[in-house]
């Protein structure tokens, strides 16, 4: 099934004028009451009593959706928290929606004798209750108490979740636990969806159908493109992933479900590793034209789960239609914007303000951008990419002898340079000591610099090769060689905990599984990208490669913002990895021609350092890693996903 096409053309629904102070009030009896206690100003504030929120669960239809196949369209299970003060005043509120297929797994949430959500842990709905918003958590299709099935990211789940704005914009019938018709009579029919990972890849999708009445998307870590969450330019992370996936979050609450599970895993392709308009539902990035929401695009740049290529482009795909986006970029790994409150909770209020109640707080005048450096000071910027940022073309060279070989904008002579791969993949420990000579790895190092670079956005990796096997994976590794003081996390720290709170207050619950940043002192590395050469001529295809045969292949690099210090050293590390955990590898040996080679980065700041490269004269100091090895286990990233999403 292909996911329906939105072209609506619906304009952006630009925030209304606030209304003057005078017009915010109301006569009853002797004295005027204001019709929204909540509003101080430009602001929002804890105006409602959280212990008396009304608590209520809907199913909403979804029309002409039966993707169970049991003769019945499918219903999506609804849990509402909203202030019960502003129901007895009829007030109107807008809703924060967050969509997850993990409530099932929710063990910071109970369920009354209705059946009905709970929370014990959510900071959205104990913050935001109180300040004049409703907050609607949603199992999605498939997923815990809704009918139909989950498709990991297609038709279904997205058109699935597209009804419960509906259903707040009266286009679509919800009903109550007692079956009677339920309506969203109590909102201002604006919403805003947030959340993490599968979370807020959920807000992405909904997001690119164009519908009407969801104002703004916040996405925490969150997939723009399946295809790329699971395979990387041709190469997949892990044999079966999108059956594993399915399986993990259906509730299996059909045959059909069920059955889905081996459709999916077959249809993806594993065994090629290949892109076909199969995909196209689960990639987010070619509907981006429809987005009519804003879009407040949240990213660990450490997330080796849903790796930085993710915010990279569909952040370029929302800037190439002009949709109205912040960013807020943190050292972190796989988690919540939250673990940085003091700083997130503060970016994030005024802009709920301003896209769903129409506060004009300036928020949109404010700078674009905030990025966490890397001695975890966070700096507010106008844009990002940042101002001044240029692709730059550095080339490889080689000597003849060299131990390693050179980066540097001018071009240099060099020798062919060979490398080989054993059946399993690297180990990221391949970049340590770089001016030892080694036979499984091609290093290009840079000068030392006298001043900082900044590389900011993405960039990509060109390289001719031949390959002394039908197939063989390449890896690309952007290292920076130098000591400098670093921000890592670190889990399950004792006496570490992340809190949230009561609406008043941000204090009154906290996360048992937590992260924290500690200082380290070694070389990083910033980048890592892996490509399958048989997909040489595109993701499409793949070809057997034939020995003695060169091959041009190009491949992006997942999006980075990382400053090189003064004294640094930019590397590029190569290596030789497996193309397809679904088919045994005995190793192989790629030749580059380093002539024809190059890495592209968006820089600011490169300096007379980066123009030419030669060979170290001395050995480099750069004996261990500043961060862990990315995980390996999709059940551990699994887990991730799921803490993540809380």
């Amino acid at each position: 099934m292909r996911r329906i096409r939105f072209r609506t053309g619906i304009t952006l629904l630009v925030a209304a004028a606030l209304v003057p102070p005078a017009a915010l009030t109301a006569t009853a009896g002797p004295a005027a009451v204001p019709a929204k206690p909540f509003v101080q100003g430009t602001t929002t504030v804890p105006a409602y009593d959280y212990d008396n929120a009304i608590h209520e669960r809907i199913e909403v239809d979804v029309p002409k959706l039966d993707g169970d196949a049991n003769g019945v369209a499918d219903r999506i299970t609804v849990d509402v928290i909203r202030p019960g003060e502003a129901a007895e005043a009829e007030v109107d509120v807008p809703v924060i929606v967050q969509a997850s297929p993990y409530y099932a797994r929710d063990d910071k949430a109970y369920f009354d004798g209705n059946g009905v959500r709970q929370v014990f842990g959510s900071w959205l709905d104990n913050y935001f209750v109180p300040r004049g918003y409703a907050v609607a958590f949603v199992d999605m299709p498939g997923t815990f108490r809704s009918t139909g099935c989950s498709d990991v990211g297609a038709d279904l789940e997205v058109l699935g979740t597209k009804a419960v704005i509906d259903w707040l914009n009266h286009r679509v019938p919800g009903y109550n636990a007692d079956g009677g018709r339920a309506e969203a009579d109590w909102s201002t029919g604006k919403a805003g969806m947030i959340g993490v990972s599968w979370n807020g890849t959920i807000a992405n999708s909904v997001a690119s159908t164009g519908v009407r009445g969801l104002e703004t998307i916040v996405p925490i870590a969150a997939i723009s493109s399946w295809y790329d969450y699971t395979r990387s330019f041709g190469v997949p992370f892990y044999d079966e992933y999108m059956g594993f996936l399915h399986d993990y979050v259906s509730n299996d609450a059909s045959p059909r479900c069920v059955e889905l599970t081996n459709e999916i895993e077959q249809d993806s392709d594993t065994r090629t590793g290949s892109y076909s308009t199969w995909w196209d539902p689960r990639n987010y990035n070619l509907d981006a034209r429809n987005v009519h929401a804003s879009v407040y695009v949240v990213h660990g740049l450490g997330d080796e789960n849903v790796k930085t290529r993710h915010f990279g482009e569909w952040w370029d795909q929302l800037a190439r239609y002009d949709v109205p986006r912040k960013i807020f970029l943190h050292q972190g790994v796989h988690l919540d914007g939250f673990s940085f409150r003091d700083q997130w909770v503060d970016k994030l209020h005024p802009w709920f303000d301003y896209w769903l109640q129409g506060l004009q707080n300036g928020v949109m005048q404010t700078p674009q951008a905030t990025v966490q450096r890397e001695d975890g000071t966070f700096h507010d910027e106008p844009r990002w990419p940042a101002v001044g940022a240029r692709q730059t073309t550095l080339r490889l060279s080689k000597a003849s002898g060299a131990r390693t070989g050179g980066l540097s904008i001018a071009a240099a002579s060099s020798d062919p340079v060979s490398f080989t791969g054993t059946d399993e993949p690297s180990a990221d420990t391949v970049v340590l000591d770089p001016a030892t000579a080694r036979p499984d790895r091609a290093v290009f190092l840079s000068d030392e610099l006298d001043k900082a670079v900044r590389v900011t956005g993405t960039g990509k990796v060109s390289v001719r090769v031949k390959v002394d096997k039908v197939a063989a994976g390449i890896k690309a590794r952007l290292v920076d060689y130098g000591t400098a003081n670093r921000y890592t996390n670190v889990t399950n720290v004792p006496n570490t905990r992340v809190c949230w709170g009561d609406g008043n207050e941000l204090d009154t619950g906290c996360y048992a599984d937590t992260q924290v940043n500690t200082a380290v002192s070694d070389t990083s590395v910033v980048v890592r990208t892996l490509a399958d050469v048989g997909h040489y001529r595109s993701v499409y295809t793949k070809e057997s490669l034939r020995a003695g045969q060169w091959y041009d292949l190009t491949f992006e690099l997942n999006a980075d913002d990382v400053v090189f210090g003064p004294g640094h050293r930019l590397g590029l590390v190569l290596t030789v990895e497996p193309d397809n955990p679904s088919i045994p590898f005995t190793g192989a040996t790629i030749t580059l021609d380093p002539a024809r080679s190059s890495l592209t980065l968006p820089l600011t700041g490169y300096t007379a350092a980066l123009q030419t490269a030669a060979p170290p004269q001395s050995r480099i100091p750069a004996t261990r890693l500043a961060q862990p090895e990315p995980e390996k286990d999709p059940a551990e990233l699994m887990r991730q996903m799921v803490e993540a999403s809380r």
